[in-house]
């Protein structure tokens, strides 16, 4: 049996521990401690006090490259786009400034015509399918040829949603813009249905095709409709995208010099129209640009554009997917060359 003398022993045993890590605690380890816990504190606010400052720096030189490509836009571009007829579609008021710096950069480099074009919200409302029904009709009556080739490119989108008129009638637009087949007439009408139909706003020479296009974007937050519940919203994005994948697939197939660009708020490309094209094999011939807002989003897309015209491609901006910053201009490649013979 454990006596009381045993249970003594441990008691003074407990309490002498204490004892001394208290004084230990008090005296020499607590400002061992203490110390270390304070440079290591010092350590890493220096740390990210660097670390702050080497993004402001970043972001500091990314502003004024971006003033500078915006401010130099004109210069760069001027005669790269002479004598061309180029068409600008674009989806959401939320990038009008933007896209009325695209035309300004367009008449700079000397397009002969610019058609500017918003697709209006009736082509992917879901309370909308009656109105596209009825336009298409009235296509099909005006030019039965160009509904039909619509609906042969767009028959892969077919079965992508419960509305794929959504899909022929992004078509259709593409085919109005880039077939050299039909007559001013025929295309002027077929461009006036889809206005009445609320489905486009055109502003510029409808009657002749363009032989060059840009596509531009709105970030994928503004074409949201506040407030709407989950189902309709997820109905609106599926046909957004039906939209959108059968105006560019018929824009591929067309071989048309063609950019698309969007807005990528926080640089994000994962989402919205970029999203569609980038990392897509079947538009790979398409060039893109991303930054649309930013200052110098405009004239790299129409840099891209004269890229385009020139026979080459690529993918452009500071998102993830980018490929580089800008496009190379014929000046710049000229210097580069003179530069390494030199």
């Amino acid at each position: 049996m454990i006596d009381f003398r045993y249970h003594l022993v441990s008691l003074i045993s407990v309490f002498l521990a204490l004892a001394v890590g208290i004084v230990l605690g008090a005296g020499p380890l607590r400002e061992s401690l203490g110390s270390q816990l304070t440079g290591q504190v010092e350590q890493l606010r220096a740390e990210r006090d660097q670390l702050r400052a080497q993004g402001d720096d970043l972001t500091a030189q990314q502003d004024e490259l971006a003033a500078y490509i915006g401010a130099t836009g004109p210069a760069l571009v001027a005669g790269s786009l002479e004598g061309t007829r180029t068409a600008v579609f674009y989806d959401s008021g939320s990038v009008s400034a933007p896209v009325n710096g695209i035309g300004a950069l367009l008449t700079a480099a000397g397009a002969e015509q610019v058609l500017t074009v918003r697709l209006e919200r009736g082509l992917w409302d879901p309370a909308g399918a009656e109105s596209r029904s009825g336009a298409l009709t009235a296509l099909r009556a005006l030019s039965p040829q160009t509904v039909a080739e619509a609906e042969q490119s767009d028959g892969a989108l077919a079965a992508a949603g419960e509305d794929s008129d959504a899909a022929v009638l992004g078509s259709v637009i593409t085919v109005l813009v880039t077939s050299p087949d039909l007559a001013e007439e025929t295309r002027t009408q077929m461009w006036s249905v889809l206005e009445d139909a609320s489905l486009v706003s055109a502003d510029g020479e409808t009657a002749f095709p363009a032989d060059s296009v840009m596509v531009a974007g709105a970030a994928a937050g503004d074409l949201v409709v506040e407030g709407e519940d989950s189902a309709l919203a997820a109905q609106r994005a599926q046909l957004l995208l039906e939209t959108q994948s059968g105006l560019l697939l018929e824009l591929a197939e067309a071989q048309v010099p063609a950019v698309v660009t969007a807005a990528t708020p926080q640089n994000d490309d994962t989402v919205g129209l970029l999203r569609t094209v980038r990392g897509d094999a079947r538009f790979a011939g398409l060039s893109t640009a991303d930054r649309l807002q930013a200052p110098d989003g405009p004239a790299i897309a129409v840099l891209a554009l004269a890229e385009q015209l020139r026979g080459g491609s690529g993918s452009y901006g500071t998102a993830s997917d980018a490929r580089a910053r800008v496009p190379e201009t014929p000046a710049l490649a000229g210097e580069a060359s003179d530069g390494g013979q030199g």
